[in-house]
């Protein structure tokens, strides 16, 4: 199936691992020109160095999303670098696990600025460019938290929420320009960050990822954890041509593990 993304300009925040990677790797595989970002120089550079080996073109930018002021110079540097931006793919993000009394507001904000005023930011400075190429796509990648919150996870599932109300309404703003925003929302995914987990119920809590695995796939029907590229597979979709009616949706790559009907 032609995806139409050869020669397109790719975005991606927190690239240099995981599930971030993985979703460079499938766009670069498409035929993208690929951006990543990162805050540590040596993964940034690891990370190019698989990317290039695999014939991909890819650049990479030092950049922390949590600093919003960061974003501009990124969006500007990208563009410069690769003529344009096409797609964003706003991945960076973080967990933090506790109660009310066990996160602390300067926690909670933190997590707001890497995973909403970050983007927001993000969104502010390339929109204009898109627009300049007669649309574009916007994804974002959102933790379960956001659809099914707990007390134990209060912190992410306010940042979360807060992620899908910004996709539905930035949706809304750009569709008319062709500006496609969506989100994929994993869970169960082996990734580094899941790697640093204690996952609530488990019955071997504190242990590694790996000793715990067999009771967390269990709770998935498919009855095992996704990888990286799962997820990456539903980003490629979405921002391709194939997708272009799919605008502020939701896209649950789980295994079936969420079984809310909203």
């Amino acid at each position: 199936m032609n995806l139409e993304l050869a020669g397109k300009v790719a975005l991606v925040t927190g690239g240099t691992s995981g599930i971030g990677l993985a979703i460079a790797q499938r766009l670069g595989e498409e035929g993208c020109v690929v951006a990543i970002c990162g805050r540590d120089a040596d993964k940034l550079a690891r990370a190019l160095a698989q990317l290039r080996a695999g014939s991909i073109v890819a650049h990479g930018f030092l950049a922390d999303v949590a600093q919003p002021a960061h974003m501009e110079r990124l969006a500007g540097e990208v563009a410069a670098a690769a003529g344009g931006i096409d797609i964003v793919v706003s991945n960076a993000g973080t967990h933090v696990k506790g109660t009310l009394e066990q996160v602390t507001t300067a926690e909670l904000e933190k997590q707001l600025r890497t995973k909403v005023l970050g983007p927001w930011e993000l969104a502010r400075q390339v929109a204009p460019l898109m627009r300049q190429r007669g649309g574009g796509r916007f994804i974002m990648i959102i933790g379960q938290a956001g659809k099914v919150p707990g007390a134990g996870i209060i912190a992410s599932a306010v940042s979360n929420a807060a992620q899908h109300a910004f996709v539905k309404s930035l949706s809304d703003h750009l569709g008319r320009s062709n500006i496609l925003v969506n989100a994929v929302c994993p869970s169960r995914i082996s990734s580094p960050l899941a790697d640093r987990l204690d996952l609530t119920g488990e019955v071997y809590l504190g242990r590694s990822l790996e000793q715990q695995e067999a009771r967390w796939g269990a709770q998935v029907p498919m009855g095992r954890f996704g990888v990286p590229k799962d997820i990456a597979n539903a980003v490629v979709f979405l921002a391709s041509a194939r997708a272009s009616f799919i605008c502020g949706a939701n896209i649950d790559v789980d295994g079936g593990y969420q079984r809310s009907i909203l």
